[in-house]
């Protein structure tokens, strides 16, 4: 049984790390546990300060339990594929899939990609997705991609050498590979020792809020850029290129999501049955990029990750000048223990278990 909602859910989400705003708490909550004024800018430490400590904490839930309650993607997710439904005699029961697979995260937001290898290629069942390739007439041309949204909001990339422009300038395989690491908005790892990257690649319109690209994996000059709008509402995105050697395909549906369509899920248990469209092979011919993570926040995960986020606090704070000791007080030492003991105990209790019946 999945549970919709409680009233002890922490629903003040409004991540903003920098403002001391977390997926499972808050500066303020932190504050009040201490028993302190509330963390500003001006405060040592500052609220982007305990921002920090915040997100820190969230990843080791995240990891301790195995589970995550914020959206976490999930990249090229490889599974072997069984026809279970598939009979070649007289059926003792009636199926609708062929067969399927079980994702290694539940609850599931988006399926973003779903490629199955069907003898020769991979072919995507998910999303909208659109293509830019590069060509080596590219090089060092001044070059720009407009990423339009059904609410007619453009998002234009430029090509250039600084952290929110993809650098064009070593080739196309380096280029296509630089393209989709500014819509991801993440460090460009594969092409930072060429491009002398040492940052993060960011912009100002936030591309990787819609958008996920990556290289294609037969084709390194060509992006693969896929919508993360609900469905098949990216259908309604557009894109134009400008600049030499510059190829883009428009976004097309991909996606035929249910019961009797080609594929169908279950979010919940990360599920996915192929019904129409499903590999040839058996090995290695499901590839799955998703977006995955509990849809609420438990109070239990909003008192560790505020309890966890204190520890860091007491932890640092060794001159005693924002949490002050008196003979009257448990001491900083004590005070830490027993909220690091209490965040284990609880953390033990919302590990999820699977059982695995044959």
């Amino acid at each position: 049984m999945a549970k919709m909602s409680s009233p002890s859910d922490y629903t003040a989400i409004a991540p903003n790390y920098s403002t001391g705003q977390g997926y499972y708490t808050n500066s303020d909550l932190v504050a009040d546990l201490l028993q302190i004024p509330q963390f500003t800018g001006s405060t040592n430490p500052t609220e982007g300060q305990v921002g920090a400590y915040i997100k820190r904490v969230e990843d080791y839930i995240d990891v301790k339990t195995g589970l995550s309650y914020r959206p976490i993607f999930y990249n090229d997710e490889v599974h072997n594929f069984l026809f279970t439904g598939v009979q070649y005699q007289v059926p003792r029961y009636w199926s609708d899939y062929v067969g399927f697979i079980q994702l290694n995260r539940q609850y599931i937001h988006k399926i973003i990609r779903l490629e199955v290898w069907q003898g020769n290629s991979w072919i995507d069942l998910a999303s909208a997705t659109a293509n830019i390739t590069v060509s080596s007439t590219n090089k060092g041309v001044t070059s720009t991609i407009t990423l339009g949204l059904p609410n007619s909001t453009n998002i234009v990339l430029n090509s250039g050498t600084t952290a929110n422009q993809f650098d064009n300038t070593f080739g196309s395989k380096t280029t296509a590979q630089e393209i989709s690491y500014l819509i991801n908005e993440i460090f460009p790892t594969n092409t930072s020792t060429v491009t002398g990257a040492t940052a993060a690649k960011s912009d100002s319109d936030n591309p990787s809020n819609y958008f996920y690209a990556t290289v294609d994996s037969e084709d390194q000059t060509k992006v693969i850029i896929s919508s993360l709008l609900t469905g098949e509402d990216g259908t309604g995105c557009t894109i134009a290129t400008t600049g030499t050697g510059l190829t883009e395909t428009a976004f097309t549906d991909k996606e035929n999501m249910k019961r009797l369509g080609a594929w169908w899920k279950i979010d919940r248990e990360g599920r996915i049955f192929f019904r129409t469209k499903f590999p040839y092979l058996e090995k290695n011919t499901v590839r799955v990029t998703y977006i995955a993570g509990n849809h609420r926040v438990p109070g239990t995960i909003t008192d560790v990750a505020t309890k966890l986020t204190a520890c860091e606090i007491l932890r640092h704070d060794d001159q005693t000048v924002l949490i002050a000791e008196t003979g009257a007080q448990i001491d900083i030492k004590t005070k830490y223990d027993l909220l690091k003991q209490e965040s284990e105990e609880i953390l033990k209790m919302q590990k999820e278990t699977i059982f695995l019946i044959e």
